[in-house]
């Protein structure tokens, strides 16, 4: 910016700016205190006798370095110190500075940002009794609505006269005595003004504010807080004002803030947008953000019914054809609060979270239980470690947590549960995806009752978020790829069963082991065996293979995991045969634990030669699904001795690698 300055004249008498003051009210201060003459002459001495009545205007707001250079000369204040004084130091904090045309700021606030002001103020009574004339930046600001060491309600007009607070910032010609009133109380139509002139340090004690309350805390939040960190605790506090004016709850911004209901009457402003700018009343502004920040840094169980209230006191917004969402939609509902940072739309969809379907319920994460985001944060869907963290078929100790018992095929349910976790907490087109994956599984006789939903969804998201902070793993994608055809090999298989003095069988046999390792290995579903391993090859194949897993031994089970031990090291797989998530949070899960039933009397039957789902199922009083995941996980022993085999002479390896495949890109 350049701009036409004369020759500043060094001033001979020492200028002060008090800690936070604004540079108008300096310069305003020291033509009256200091040398007795009028703004216009002070500014003459700075050199800015030429320069554009606009762009003294804008001195406060923001100073070119050629017009802060001719100040400090005159002044002998160093330039960074008269930027202090300018609203530049509330830049991305309280408001946004328009970027000017070279590139810098300029001295237009934008209206983007928080509520702001181009040009007003309000002011504390006792800091001008103190400081006479002593304006600060910060009362610029709608956010500064309280004097933090006064403990009171800022004013915004003359107490006297009762008209706003006229600001000097142009070149003003006639001495005047900043810390009293220039409002012009004369008629309208009279040809010269009268100012008021009546001192502005009087004031009204019932503005005072206790040390505790909810406008006060927000205030010193406000203030002191690290804003430049915390970027979104104004957004937050201007989402939810927002939300609570528009639904006109004065009663419970009263209550929130603890001002009394009657004082507020008729300080709110009618909008013709909601949410467009801050209340005008620093009163009505203290009671407003008071009982934003009450609600927002409140017990979050307790502030539902309020969120609730706040979001459905207004009718459904019209929704424009092709925004992809309709009303009632969770994304229609935020917009009741409008520029909701990530975690308060969260909070508030957690509030709504009865008023969801299942699915959107699982793609907002809003039946996410206390516990969880106490143990956890709120981490939101890493949807690529997530999908290569999460099996085919889930997990058989959780799918026992979530099995309310349904009638549906395990591997079904196994399959659907897996797509629910992944889902959880996503955004973007990964949530659009994930949407049209579980319309398309979710079913309810998976889901059981609304208690049991509930339950259902809340471990499903404890399960979600234990993964996505897990530092243990199994990159299940990687797995599946493995070569199924060099999986136990026939010669490998009669070593492994001659160790544990086991028949080898015929090709049958072969085969079902060879399917239950590569199942155990890549937690895949029968549907999605490669090739080799493929169901169907007799009308019997599918039956045998489920006696054979009926029939599996601890020893058997033991043996199949040395190899599978060896055989991962020699394609390059470090991580473990097996894994499935620790419960870091043990919640009121909707099933039992996968071995909450009479494992002894399982084992009985099972060495007895009972071998029937069905009457296993029976005997222990259970579903059918729980007798299998029971002994997948801890099979029965057969008492046989075990040989050892050094399985990593026989398996070298041969595809290791130097590094851990398929990890570094996606954890790095």
């Amino acid at each position: 910016m350049t701009v036409k300055l004369e020759t500043p004249v060094r001033l001979g008498v020492p200028l002060e700016l008090y800690p936070g003051e604004w540079l108008h009210s300096a310069i305003s201060r020291w033509s009256w205190d200091v040398f007795g003459v009028s703004r216009a002459a002070l500014l003459d001495a700075f050199g800015l006798g030429s320069v554009a009545l606009w762009t003294v205007e804008s001195l406060g707001t923001w100073l070119p370095t050629d017009l802060a250079a001719s100040i400090s000369e005159a002044t002998g204040i160093e330039i960074p110190r008269l930027r202090d004084a300018t609203m530049e130091t509330l830049d991305n904090v309280l408001l946004v500075l328009a970027p000017g045309t070279d590139g810098d700021r300029s001295a237009v606030v934008s209206k983007r940002g928080p509520w702001s002001w181009q040009a007003r103020t309000r002011y504390c009574p006792d800091c001008l009794r103190h400081h006479p004339g002593v304006f600060k930046v910060e009362w610029r600001s709608p956010w500064v609505f309280a004097c933090t060491t006064h403990r009171r309600v800022l004013l915004d007009a003359c107490p006297t006269c009762q008209r706003d607070v006229a600001e000097m910032r142009g070149r003003n010609t006639d001495p005047f005595d900043p810390a009293t009133c220039r409002a012009n109380i004369g008629p309208k139509d009279a040809t010269r003004k009268t100012w008021c002139r009546a001192p502005l340090e009087d004031s009204w004690e019932h503005f005072r504010l206790a040390p505790d309350s909810a406008p006060m805390r927000a205030q010193e939040r406000i203030l002191y807080s690290s804003l430049h960190t915390d970027r979104d605790f104004i957004p937050t506090l201007q989402s939810a004002a927002t939300a609570l004016r528009g639904a006109g709850l004065y009663d419970d911004i009263a209550r929130l803030s603890g001002i009394d209901a009657g004082e507020l009457v008729g300080l709110f402003d009618e909008e013709k947008h909601i949410g467009i700018s801050a209340p005008n009343s620093a009163y009505a502004m203290a009671a407003l953000v008071g009982a934003a920040y009450a609600l927002t840094t409140g017990d979050e169980h307790s502030m539902r019914d309020l969120i609730r209230q706040a979001t459905f006191a207004r009718p459904p917004a019209h929704v424009p054809r092709g925004m992809g969402y309709g009303p009632g939609s969770p994304a229609e509902l935020l917009t009741r609060w409008p520029h909701a940072p990530q975690a308060f739309r969260a909070q508030i969809l957690r509030a709504l979270d009865q008023d969801l379907t299942i699915t959107q319920r699982v793609l907002f994460d809003t039946a996410v239980h206390p516990d969880t985001r106490a143990q956890h944060g709120d981490p939101y869907g890493f949807a690529l470690r997530r999908e290569l963290l999460t099996p085919e078929q889930l997990w058989p100790a959780w799918c026992s947590r979530f099995d309310v018992d349904g009638n549906v095929e395990s591997e079904t349910l196994a399959a659907a549960l897996a797509t629910v976790v992944r889902g959880v907490g996503m955004e973007g087109e990964i949530r659009h995806e994930s949407e049209a994956q579980l319309a398309a599984v979710l079913r309810h006789n998976m889901l059981g009752t609304p208690g049991q939903i509930d339950r259902l969804l809340a471990g499903v998201s404890e399960l979600a978020h234990t993964i996505d902070t897990s530092r243990s793993w199994i990159n299940y994608r990687h797995r599946s790829e493995l070569p199924a055809d060099e999986l136990l090999v026939r010669e490998h298989w009669e070593i492994l069963a001659d160790s544990i003095g086991l028949d080898p069988g015929a090709e049958r046999r072969h085969r079902n082991a060879r399917r239950y390792l590569w199942q155990r290995l890549t937690a895949t579903g029968t549907g999605s065996l490669p090739e080799p391993l493929k169901l169907g090859r007799a009308r019997d194949d599918s039956p045998q293979y489920t006696a054979f897993r009926t029939r599996m031994t601890a020893e058997l089970q033991t043996s199949l995991d040395s190899y599978a031990k060896a055989f991962l090291l020699a394609h390059g797989d470090w991580y473990p045969i097996t894994w499935t998530p620790d419960v870091s949070v043990d919640l009121d899960w909707p099933g039992p634990e996968i071995t909450a039933l009479d494992m002894n009397l399982l084992h009985t039957m099972l060495r007895d030669g009972i071998y029937t789902h069905r009457t296993l199922a029976e005997a222990l009083g259970v579903s059918t699904r729980r007798v299998a995941r029971a002994i997948d996980v801890v099979p029965p022993s057969c008492g046989q001795s075990v040989m050892d085999v050094d399985w990593q002479q026989l398996l070298p390896l041969t595809a290791l690698n130097q590094h851990e495949p398929g990890y570094s890109s996606v954890w790095g």
